[in-house]
């Protein structure tokens, strides 16, 4: 009988926790992107990628002046979970094509396809998504995270 029950409730928590096979997005042509010129310097990252996760950069993240009495300016980051994603995947495929291990072509095309999902969907409710990029903390796995996104128009 204790067998019968730890199976069920095994399953039952393997199927709560199975997480989604795509995010489909619905495209918001209202995004504007911020125009930059310069981007920090990144010599294993084009400087078409550089840009675009400059662009991100700005699209997730809002300056907050503090007030009186110190007149500080706060960085607030609007989906964490999203943008903090991105950073790893940064510092992932840097080191990838610092070791060889992936082509820079490859390697960029993937994380600029990454980078372009993220900035459409900066509007959209993103709770699901943001659960399974907290639930992983593997590069490879945020990746495959990223790649259920579905962009429609």
């Amino acid at each position: 009988m204790k067998f019968l029950l730890i199976v069920l409730f095994a399953t039952c928590a393997a199927l709560c926790v199975k997480a989604q096979d795509q995010y489909v997005f619905k495209a918001d042509p209202q995004i504007q992107v911020p125009k930059i010129e310069e981007c920090p310097s990144n010599p294993y990252l084009s400087d078409d990628v550089r840009i675009k996760l400059a662009q991100f950069n700005e699209v997730y993240s809002k300056k907050i002046n503090m007030g009186a009495p110190d007149f500080q300016t706060s960085i607030e980051i609007l989906k964490p979970d999203v943008y903090y994603s991105v950073q790893k995947l940064s510092k992932y495929f840097c080191k990838c094509m610092k070791k060889g291990t992936i082509g820079k072509e490859t390697a960029e095309g993937e994380f600029r396809k990454i980078l372009e999902k993220c900035i459409l969907i900066v509007r959209e409710d993103t709770s699901p998504l943001e659960a399974e990029l907290r639930a992983t903390s593997n590069p490879v796995e945020l990746v495959g995270i990223f790649d259920k996104i579905v962009i429609k128009n």
